[in-house]
C-alpha cells in the first residue's frame, strides 16, 4: 500500500509505502481516520493499518477470511462502525468482521450470496443493508442481506438485470450510482424503498461502447465519473436526469494505462492506473473544454 501526498494536486509525491508478508494484491480497501483496513486477494487476509504517519506505517492485526482449503480471491469490501464487510467470491460469501479489537480482528459471521456461476464482487453499505454486487456469471446480481445484526447477516431478495455487473459505484442520497465493466455501462439504481420485502429498483441504464469496461464510479454533482479499461482513460456521464444518464465525453492519455481505481473529490479526479504504475490527478472541470 503507497501513500502520496496531494497538497500540491499538480505535485503529488509518495511519501511511504507498507509491506507486510501476509500482503499479496490488495483487492479491497476501506479508511477510517487513521486506520487502513485491507483485503489480501490470495492469502485472505484482511490486514489493519495504522497510517497516522505515512512515513512509518504500522501494522496492527491480522485475521484469515475463509474456510480451510479455500480457493478464489478475496475481493471488495467496506467498514462501517467497528465491523468491516467482505466479499469473498470463491466461496461466493459476504463476511464481516468485527474490527473493534484492532489487534484481535475475528470472524462473526457469513452469508452466501448467489449459488451460481458468478461470484461475490463489491461490497457497499446503505442503512441496515449491505449490497454486494456479483461478477463473471452469465447472470449477475445486486444482492441485498440484512445487516442490522453483524453476527446473523440475512440475504433479504436480489436484484437481476442483463446488463447489471460488479455494483461497483457511488450511492449519493437515495441513488446507487454503479459500473458495470463487461457491458460498457453504467446504471442508476434507487434505493429510497429498500426493505426486507421490496428490493431496489433500476432508474437508469447507459450503454455506450464509449465507456470501454468500466469498473469505477465516482460522482460529484451531476456528473459521474468512470475509469475506461481498454481506452486508457475516464469518461464522463451526465446524471442530472437520473433516469437517462447521458455520455459527455471521455478523456485518455498512456499515463492511463488500464485503469482501475478513480476517486473524485472537489475539482479533481483521482485515477490510480494498474499497468501504468500511476496516480493521475485531473482537473474534472477542464475534462468538457
Amino acid at each position: 500500500m503507497t501513500v502520496c501526498t496531494i497538497k500540491d494536486p499538480a505535485r503529488p509525491q509518495v511519501v511511504g509505502t507498507f509491506r507486510d508478508p501476509d500482503l499479496d494484491d490488495v483487492t479491497g480497501f476501506a479508511l477510517d481516520g487513521n486506520t487502513a483496513y485491507l483485503a489480501s486477494q490470495s492469502s485472505h487476509f484482511l490486514l489493519i493499518v495504522d497510517v497516522s504517519t505515512p512515513e512509518n506505517m504500522k501494522l496492527l492485526g491480522k485475521v484469515r477470511i475463509s474456510q480451510q482449503g479455500s480457493k478464489g480471491p478475496l475481493y471488495k469490501m467496506a467498514y462501517r462502525n467497528g465491523f468491516c464487510y467482505m466479499s469473498h467470491q470463491g466461496e461466493k460469501k459476504l463476511y464481516i468482521v468485527d474490527v473493534r479489537d484492532k489487534r484481535h480482528p475475528r470472524v462473526i459471521g457469513n452469508t452466501q450470496v448467489t449459488t451460481d456461476g458468478d461470484g461475490a464482487y463489491c461490497v457497499t453499505m446503505k442503512g441496515d443493508y449491505a449490497l454486494v454486487g456479483t461478477v463473471f456469471g452469465k447472470n449477475n446480481r445486486l444482492a441485498v442481506v440484512n445487516v442490522t445484526d453483524p453476527a446473523h447477516p440475512r440475504m433479504v431478495g436480489e436484484l437481476k438485470n442483463p446488463h447489471l455487473s460488479e455494483g461497483i459505484g457511488t450511492i449519493v442520497g437515495e441513488r446507487f450510482y454503479i459500473a458495470c465493466w463487461p457491458h460498457n455501462a453504467m446504471m442508476v439504481i434507487n434505493l429510497s424503498e429498500m426493505s426486507d420485502t421490496r428490493m431496489p429498483s433500476i432508474e437508469g441504464v447507459l450503454i455506450d461502447p464509449r465507456l470501454s469496461k468500466p469498473n469505477r464510479c465516482a460522482v460529484v454533482g451531476d456528473r459521474a465519473y468512470l475509469p475506461i479499461i481498454e481506452a486508457d482513460g475516464v469518461a464522463v456521464v451526465d446524471i442530472s436526469d437520473p433516469a437517462r444518464p447521458r455520455f459527455v465525453t471521455l478523456y485518455s492519455a498512456p499515463v492511463m494505462k488500464k485503469p482501475y481505481g478513480l476517486t473524485a473529490r472537489g475539482d479533481y479526479v483521482f485515477v490510480g492506473a494498474r499497468a501504468g504504475d500511476s496516480l493521475v490527478i485531473l482537473d474534472r472541470r477542464a475534462l468538457e473544454k
